[in-house]
């Protein structure tokens, strides 16, 4: 049987696997343009888990017999903003950074995607550019995330693409307990180079109950979308 590892670098909260990797990982094993991942429990990590090809043309991503996640192709649209410019960008996410140091007991400040307390993560901590509630930030992919070519594979760019909506709804919200990633779908659109900087954006999109939905998109500097995401968040149970 197929399997699949998350190595414990590319965690999301500290014992689990960032939601866009393993969605980015699965993606890629599927090999469809885009690519639909629902996250049905959290993934462990540094094990094999097993990958098992589903009816529809889709996979299943089990521990044991436990049903952590289901990738199936799609098509999907999503309304893209118009980037902000790299350096509003730039200054929204410093800002952000700065304010995230200060506060204490954040659980994903290890985050592969948006930790900030990580050298060997993304640290893409976007924030408020304007008043509709889209987040920024610039970022310049590291040569160690790439391949031989200097392109980003998908679970890395995936992982790019997660944290910035759950990021936007939590500027729209303010700080609560901590939201998931439910679902994500994805495409990459043109390739996303190591040593190049792109602007990533997110923006809530609506509500529906503790169902948070959001669009996420990476640009670079001419303004073209490089990747782009539509995403379904969940609030905890209370």
């Amino acid at each position: 049987m197929d399997t699949l590892t998350v190595p414990r670098r590319f965690n999301g909260p500290p014992t689990s696997g960032n939601g866009g990797y393993v969605g980015g990982a699965l993606a890629a094993r599927l090999g469809a343009p885009s690519v639909q991942v629902t996250l049905r429990a959290p993934p462990p990590l540094d094990r094999p888990l097993q990958l098992r090809a589903t009816a529809d043309g889709g996979l299943s991503l089990l521990d044991g017999e436990l049903l952590l996640a289901e990738a199936i192709a799609t098509a999907f649209t999503l309304a893209v903003p118009a980037a902000p410019a790299l350096e509003v960008a730039e200054a929204a996410a410093a800002i952000a950074r700065m304010r995230a140091r200060t506060r204490t007991g954040n659980p994903y400040d290890q985050c592969f995607g948006c930790g900030i307390s990580r050298d060997d993560g993304l640290c893409i901590v976007p924030g408020p550019v304007g008043d509709d509630g889209l987040v920024a930030a610039a970022w310049t992919p590291s040569p160690s995330l790439a391949g031989a070519d200097g392109v980003l594979p998908a679970d890395i760019a995936w992982a790019a693409l997660d944290c910035p909506a759950g990021i936007a709804w939590n500027h729209r919200l303010g700080n609560g307990p901590p939201m998931m990633t439910g679902r994500m779908a994805a495409a990459i659109d043109l390739p996303i180079r190591a040593g190049e900087t792109y602007i990533v954006v997110g923006w809530p999109i609506s509500q529906d109950g503790r169902k948070l939905h959001a669009g996420t998109a990476i640009f670079d500097g001419a303004g073209r979308v490089h990747a782009r995401s539509l995403q379904l968040w969940l609030q905890p149970r209370t």
